[in-house]
């Protein structure tokens, strides 16, 4: 314990030194040649993306660089880049159709399935899409389609129930979206055609963005359903008319349907993504509401997760008509791409210790996504970090709205390193700069573990996932072992070697996380604590200043 002392109290902080080349690959400044060497080719070459530009590097560089005075021959260039992007490839037949599901490890079980497509020409010659669609989606950046939407998305266009179960990140979003845009044609004032229903207001958001890049230029109408537009909606009926496309999370969409506030008698198209959690015990209820309201008679619904329990496809088959299942990947999986590692930690106050010795090593390089099973243990993680060398900040369903989008978009520009945060950012939440996941506390399911470490590992890029556990964690290991090992990590012998827990040991985790003890340095001296206090303090209330500041000069 006095060792334990002396590393806790002391703090670790974050080592810019050691991290030089890749501070200086985001900022443009470097210390020594090497480094210099990549600035220059970063500078000279392509900007770097949204998601990875932490320091705002490419948008300060895109303002120093002359305009065009050919605006048509800009254009054109871009779209000449983007069809040069997308890969062509031959169409299927019966003879080809096997080997390329196996090479796709893409598996299709359902009465006549639409053959896959290879590439997105067929968009035109096969479904005749429109134009402008396909040049948004050369815009998008999508060089060829991934497995699920080479499997699932003719599905969609054929006009099919769909449930489909793929990896994070390979592009579940894109695979709905398009063929919703391609079968609503143009804008028309009827009111609500498809309604796409999240169980995050994060991932809602998210949804809106991707669907208002996808769709540009046809000005159609998208809404995601807040306070602010159920108002709308109750003072004025014919605002409900004007849109399109409404997206969702289940307890606002009911609340509205049970206030008449919104009219689903319209839809034709129905989305529920991470279907698994939408029809777990908490969101079933509201999501029986929600398919009791859409009563069209063309009703197409689509299921999407990256986990699909039988229990879950089961019940989803009770109201789904003539569905295809697509499959890609293994089963409740996660993708090759992530390198996941277990840590033992012995107990709670070993996290810590692991934790710092981790940002000692240089294993966390920036930004990290640190997971913890409840609101308090975010908020006490996080008053240990905030006096660290560390930009750190914490996210849960606590925080207002506008805290937690502003944390979000802190994230993604790189003024946060370190984001700890509860389940609430384990779904969807598009994350592609993302290095590292740390699972702080033990996941409650396996499906949580999926879902949690699904936040790295994207679109193809390479991503780490670390997982402490202690010695009453250990019941639930073998759950986690069998995922890495579905993924091709290499895992102990003695792990393999672990019993299983019983479906009463998993009913009962997944309904109640443990109870753990409070996350708190052991520190040194008393006068050491009330300075750590005291430094805390100051962030704190700067932190409020300037939250403050930000919400009077929007008023």
């Amino acid at each position: 314990m006095d060792v334990f002392q002396t590393l806790a109290g002391g703090g670790v902080h974050f080592d810019r030194k050691r991290f030089q080349s890749e501070m200086a690959l985001f900022n443009g400044k470097a210390g020594n040649n090497e480094a210099s060497s990549s600035s220059k080719q970063v500078g000279a070459g392509k900007a770097l993306p949204k998601e990875l530009d932490f320091f705002g590097d490419s948008n300060s560089q895109k303002a120093k660089e002359p305009a065009s005075t050919d605006d048509s021959s800009t254009r054109n260039g871009k779209q000449r880049a983007s069809d040069s992007d997308i890969a062509t490839a031959e169409p299927l037949n019966k003879t080809t159709l096997q080997s390329f599901l196996k090479q796709n490890k893409i598996k299709q079980t359902g009465t006549d399935a639409p053959m896959p497509l290879t590439s997105w020409e067929e968009l035109g010659s096969r479904w005749n899409m429109d134009k402008r669609l396909l040049n948004n989606l050369a815009n998008v950046g999508w060089g060829k389609p991934t497995a699920v939407q080479m499997g699932a998305m003719p599905c969609l266009l054929d006009n099919r129930d769909t449930l489909v179960g793929a990896p994070t990140g390979s592009g579940k979003t894109l695979t709905y979206l398009l063929p919703i845009l391609h079968h609503l044609k143009s804008p028309k004032k009827g009111g609500f055609r498809a309604v796409i229903v999240s169980p995050t207001r994060e991932l809602a958001q998210q949804i809106y963005q991707q669907l208002d890049r996808l769709g540009a230029g046809k000005k159609w109408k998208f809404c995601v359903l807040t306070k602010s537009t159920e108002g709308a909606m109750r003072q004025d009926p014919q605002f409900r008319k004007k849109y399109d496309i409404l997206i969702t999370t289940p307890m606002r969409l009911v609340h509205a349907i049970e206030q008449e506030e919104v009219d689903l008698t319209n839809v034709r198209h129905l989305v529920l993504d991470e279907a698994d959690r939408l029809l777990e015990e908490g969101f079933l209820t509201q999501t029986d509401s929600i398919l009791a309201a859409c009563t069209h008679s063309s009703l197409r619904k689509a299921l999407f997760s990256a986990t699909m329990p039988a229990a879950i496809e089961e019940l989803a088959k009770t109201f789904m008509y003539d569905e295809v299942r697509i499959l890609v990947g293994v089963k409740d999986g996660a993708v090759e791409s992530i390198d996941q590692e277990l840590m033992f930690v012995s107990n709670e106050d070993g996290k810590l210790l692991g934790l710092r010795n981790l940002l000692k090593q240089g294993a966390l390089k920036p930004p990290v996504l640190l997971f913890v099973q409840s609101i308090q243990r975010a908020q006490e993680l996080f008053k240990e970090l905030i006096y660290e060398d560390l930009h750190v900040d914490v996210i849960h369903s606590d925080r207002p709205k506008a805290q937690r989008e502003g944390v979000i978009e802190a994230f993604k520009r790189g003024d946060v390193w370190v984001l700890i945060c509860t389940e609430v950012l384990a779904r969807g939440i598009d994350f592609k700069g993302v290095e590292v996941v740390v699972n702080y506390d033990f996941p409650q399911s396996r499906e949580s573990y999926i879902h949690r470490i699904g936040r790295t590992g994207r679109a193809g890029r390479k991503g780490k996932a670390i997982t402490f556990f202690t010695r009453e964690d250990s019941t639930y290991l073998k759950s986690v072992v069998n995922v890495m090992r579905q993924s091709g990590c290499d895992v102990p012998k003695w792990m393999l070697e672990l019993k299983s827990p019983n479906q009463k040991q998993k009913k009962s985790l997944k309904r109640k996380a443990p109870e753990r003890k409070d996350i708190l340095t052991v520190a040194g001296s008393s006068q050491g604590r009330k300075e750590a206090n005291r430094r805390r303090d100051m962030i704190q209330a700067s932190k409020r200043r300037k939250e403050e500041g930000k919400e009077k000069s929007e008023k």
